[in-house]
């Protein structure tokens, strides 16, 4: 009976110490967000102390966290790198598709909406697909229909679909055009300049849109997505650090 005793006091000494110790990084990852969050509310973004801790105890935070610092400061070449970094960390359920989401947006957000043109737009549409590609796996959001089970992931890959569809109207609107025989345009004489005086501001107006509707994508997308930073949350969720918000 006393070994038995023994053995029980031993297990609930081990239980008890696996417990506080699991507090402990807790309370660490706790603490450690809320440094961050207040320094990065401070315009503080980086703090190698704080990072050094979260990229042991919760990998995949750190990367996430340098990726939201990067984006802010408009480097989204750096963020996309970051976000990558996260996912490698394989986040589970809904930090899997916030992740996701801000990956998209930082490839998205390296295209010049002045420089997509018929002779690149291949390479833009490959670019958009990709960030696509990186919403539907996990089904956060789905190809063919409108049921992802992450709503902001859903949301984006439906912007991203508009857009392409607008790309395209546009290059074939300046093939057809390009391919109108020219000796037509010259019987046309004077009633061609004053029709094309016409349908240059209609061109214009449709490259204005299409360039708004990727800034429209772009814009504060990632604030808009991500509210802040709650460092409550991270405590409650365990790991998950983000209040996010649908738009």
């Amino acid at each position: 009976m006393k070994n038995r005793s023994g053995i029980i006091k031993i297990v609930a000494a081990v239980t008890g110490a696996v417990s506080l110790l699991c507090m402990a990084v807790l309370l660490v990852n706790y603490l450690c967000n809320e440094h961050f969050i207040s320094e990065y509310k401070k315009g503080q973004y980086v703090d190698s102390t704080v990072n050094a801790v979260l990229g042991f105890t919760q990998p995949h935070i750190y990367h996430y966290n340098l990726g939201d610092v990067y984006y802010s400061q408009g480097d989204y070449e750096g963020a996309e790198q970051e976000f990558r970094k996260a996912l490698e960390k394989k986040p589970g359920g809904e930090s899997d598709c916030k992740t996701r989401v801000n990956l998209a947006l930082s490839i998205v957000k390296q295209i010049d909406p002045e420089g997509v043109t018929k002779e690149n737009l291949d390479e833009v549409i490959d670019i958009l697909e990709g960030a696509k590609d990186i919403l539907i796996e996990n089904d956060c959001a789905h190809r063919d229909d409108d049921d992802g089970h992450y709503e902001d992931a859903q949301t984006l890959k439906d912007e991203i679909d508009a857009f392409e569809e607008q790309l395209r109207k546009q290059t074939e609107e300046q093939d057809q055009k390009g391919d109108q025989d020219p000796n037509d345009q010259k019987d046309q004489g004077s009633d061609d300049e004053n029709e094309e005086d016409t349908q240059e501001p209609q061109s214009s107006d449709k490259e204005s849109e299409i360039r708004k509707q990727l800034d429209a994508i772009q814009g504060d997308s990632l604030e808009q997505r991500n509210q802040e930073m709650d460092a409550y949350e991270t405590y409650k969720n365990e790991h998950d650090y983000y209040g996010g918000r649908t738009w």
